[in-house]
């Protein structure tokens, strides 16, 4: 895959936003525990995690190179397609999701952009869609957070964490926000009652 898949340009440009770990179960306890935590039971296995470790999707085996980007695009875009198709649009949901936020740059994904649009204006799903957005920007404020204040950046931690607090101040991240900036010696203005 070194040779042939990953030099191409559309595989390139699908990886850019992306940070690519390649795993070793024979190179020690560490990349064996990572390994078997995911369950992997083939080489080459392919997946696509958030930074807090959730895994939204898998490809086993060695696609051809031309269809690398695919292997990941495809499956999301059925189900998509298919609950849609189905009159069951909270089922299209996540992979809508998956495909507007985490391939937004394949044609797929610019699509699924298009298809929540077209789709806003059913309740049930934009209810459903905004939980999701609200889950991810949580999740993401606090990786980014972390990831800060890990590589010295404890200013820009500290706002991360603010932001988090602001925008959902009632949800599990915010307590975690609100732990770190506490240890970090950060006051929070309580909110007038």
């Amino acid at each position: 895959m070194e040779t042939d898949t990953y030099p191409r340009e559309d595989v390139q440009k699908f990886l850019s936003d992306k940070v690519c770990v390649k795993v070793n179960p024979g190179k020690g306890k560490d990349q064996k525990a990572l390994y078997d935590s995911f369950k992997v039971t083939g080489v080459p296995t392919l997946l696509m995690i958030t930074p807090d470790g959730k895994e939204i999707a898998r490809s086993g085996g060695k696609p051809p190179p031309e269809q690398f980007v695919a292997s990941f695009v495809n499956p999301a875009w059925n189900d998509m397609v298919n609950a849609e198709q189905a009159k069951d649009l909270k089922k299209a949901v996540d992979p809508a999701f998956l495909l507007a936020t985490w391939y937004a740059e394949t044609e797929a994904g610019k699509k699924a952009q298009e298809f929540v649009r077209n789709h806003s204006g059913d309740a049930e799903f934009k209810a459903a869609y905004e939980v999701k957005a609200q889950e991810h920007e949580r999740t993401t404020l606090l990786n980014k957070g972390n990831w800060l204040l890990k590589n010295g950046k404890k200013a820009d931690a500290i706002e991360a964490f603010k932001a988090l607090v602001a925008a959902q101040p009632e949800s599990k991240e915010a307590g975690t926000a609100k732990a770190m900036l506490k240890k970090l010696g950060v006051k929070l203005e309580e909110p007038a009652k």
